[in-house]
């Protein structure tokens, strides 16, 4: 079967191949908890502010010149927190990062194979359309397209998000699992027109 529209014509093959393509893992493998290494609620949609007021306040009380006393060992183990801190705050300032690591503490993590199949092939097709556009829209350096494209996928970011937070707070994890899938593309999406921009 063939899936043709004025911007691009594939062949289903190749829209499997799309949908194994890597989503980006932000699997901890160690199921740590990073909201509670921040000492926050495990709530997808807790505040930018929040996050970064409890990194910022973590960081100040393990900050090395404050332990210059202690044995080399607990210096070590403030530093190792510390970076426990830091990769936390890495990992949940980011939407997607954060869904993913929320899936992964509940033992419902993504799979690189179950990706492309929790979108399927609509949003792949959509998504290799938005990427035709951004393409074309880079080779001719329009950058007003390249802004309004980034705008969209702005909103588009934003929706998902809405809707992950809910599926979060009413524990729909199957509904989670495919928002975060799609919030990956659309990052990616995100990302391409950034460096564009």
């Amino acid at each position: 079967m063939i899936y043709m529209n004025k911007f691009v014509c594939i062949s289903q093959r190749r829209l499997r191949r799309l949908s194994r393509i890597p989503l980006q893992s932000f699997s901890s493998k160690t199921k740590e908890d990073y909201f509670h290494v921040l000492k926050l609620p495990r709530n997808f949609d807790v505040s930018a502010d929040d996050m970064k007021s409890s990194y910022m306040e973590l960081m100040k009380e393990l900050h090395p010149d404050r332990h210059t006393l202690k044995s080399s060992e607990e210096q070590e183990e403030i530093a190792q927190h510390a970076s426990k801190v830091t990769n936390a705050y890495q990992i949940l300032k980011f939407p997607h990062k954060r869904s993913s690591h929320m899936l992964d503490l509940l033992g419902s993590s993504l799979t690189e194979e179950s990706s492309g199949e929790l979108v399927g092939f609509d949003f792949l097709n959509t998504v290799m359309e938005l990427r035709e556009k951004i393409f074309d829209a880079g080779e001719h350096e329009n950058k007003e397209l390249l802004n309004d494209l980034s705008k969209e996928n702005q909103a588009r970011i934003e929706s998902v998000c809405e809707d992950l937070a809910n599926a979060f707070r009413i524990q729909d994890i199957p509904t989670a699992q495919k928002l975060t899938a799609k919030l990956q593309y659309w990052n990616r999406i995100n990302e391409s027109l950034r460096s564009l921009l």
